[in-house]
Formats: C-alpha cells, sequence, structure tokens
C-alpha cells in the first residue's frame, strides 16, 4: 500500500506565479530528491488556479508526495529533521514560497474511478 504525504503553500508575493512554478518544480524538488537517499516516488504538484488573481486564495499549491509504504516515508521523515538538511531546506524554500504558510498532513486515500483516465497516476 502506498502513503501519501499532502503539503500545502503560498508563494512569496514578490515573484511570479510562473516563477513560482518553474523554481519548485525545477530546481527546489530536484535539489531535495537529490540531497535524500529515501525520498518520494512521486511528487505531484497541484497548482491552484485563483478565480481572482487580484485576490489569491490561502495556498498556491497543494502537493502530493508518494512513497511505496509507511516504512520509505518514515525514513524520509528521519532524513529531514538531520539539522543541516532541514537548514537547505528551509533556506530553499525562502527563495520561492512563505515558509510560515506551509501545511503538512499525512492522509490515507480512497478512489472512486469512474471512468479511467489514460497516463493518470
Amino acid at each position: 500500500m502506498t502513503f501519501k504525504v499532502v503539503l500545502l503553500a503560498k508563494k512569496r508575493a514578490d515573484i511570479s506565479f510562473e516563477k513560482f512554478r518553474d523554481y519548485y518544480s525545477n530546481h527546489h524538488i530536484q535539489m531535495m530528491n537529490g540531497l535524500l537517499k529515501h525520498g518520494a516516488a512521486i511528487h505531484r504538484r497541484n497548482f491552484v488556479i485563483h478565480a481572482d488573481p487580484e485576490n489569491p486564495g490561502e495556498y498556491d499549491v497543494i502537493s502530493e508526495v508518494f512513497y511505496e509504504d509507511l516504512s520509505v516515508a518514515q525514513a524520509t521523515m528521519q532524513e529531514l529533521s538531520d539539522p543541516e538538511l532541514h537548514r537547505k531546506r528551509v533556506e530553499d524554500e525562502a527563495n520561492f514560497l512563505i515558509p510560515e504558510s506551509v501545511r503538512v498532513f499525512m492522509v490515507e486515500t480512497d478512489t472512486t474511478v469512474f471512468r479511467p483516465i489514460e497516463g493518470f497516476v
């Protein structure tokens, strides 16, 4: 059974949505994956489409981090508690998001498929 962590975050006000998305997808998660021995099997980012861009909501991204099982997730969390790795993560996150906005949830999933979508993970 796979295990999933959901993260919510808000981008920094002084950067564009495009820069936020690019930095998160092409730098931050790549950097973190390179630092971790275990890490995520799949990292999916769901970027929020705000109805009113002038008044964005509380979060700009809802990330889903999938692990093969609970033991891999726990090993990753243990790695993330290392002071040096924690420092690197926090320093890098300050480049594109508001650190205080980050919320993390461990979740169990229940899926109902009405029509399969090819390529959907």
